[in-house]
C-alpha cells in the first residue's frame, strides 16, 4: 500500500534535506522513504523545473583538445554547451549565476 504524505509533511522533509550537511539517505530512512523518492521530491520542489514538457537527460561530456593550453590571455578555457539546435559559449570567468540565467532563458524559449 502506498503511503500518502501531506503537503506540509513533504515540505518539512524536503526542507530538512536541503540543510547544510544533510544526509539524504539517512533522512529518507528516518521517514520510511527510499533516497530516490526524496531526490524526486527535491527535484519537483525546485521552482522552474516544469517549464518545459521535454525531459532533459544526461549526456556524456566530451573534452576536445584544440591544440592550445588555455586561452591567449591566460584566463582559462572556454566551455561550449552544444545541443542539436544551438551552441552556448561560456567564456572563462563567467559566474555560475550568469550561466544559470542563460540556461534558464534557453529552456524557456524552447
Amino acid at each position: 500500500m502506498r503511503r500518502r504524505w501531506s503537503a506540509e509533511a513533504k515540505a518539512r522533509i524536503i526542507a530538512s534535506s536541503f540543510e547544510p550537511g544533510a544526509n539524504i539517505a539517512e533522512i529518507a530512512r528516518t521517514h520510511g522513504l527510499l533516497p530516490q523518492q526524496l531526490y524526486a521530491w527535491r527535484h519537483d520542489s525546485i521552482p522552474g523545473k516544469r517549464l518545459s514538457s521535454k525531459k532533459m537527460g544526461f549526456v556524456p561530456a566530451v573534452i576536445e583538445d584544440v591544440g592550445g593550453a588555455g586561452s591567449a590571455d591566460g584566463g582559462g578555457d572556454e566551455i561550449v554547451i552544444r545541443t542539436a539546435a544551438l551552441a552556448i559559449h561560456v567564456p572563462p570567468g563567467a559566474s555560475e549565476d550568469h550561466i544559470a540565467r542563460v540556461l534558464a532563458a534557453v529552456s524557456r524559449s524552447g
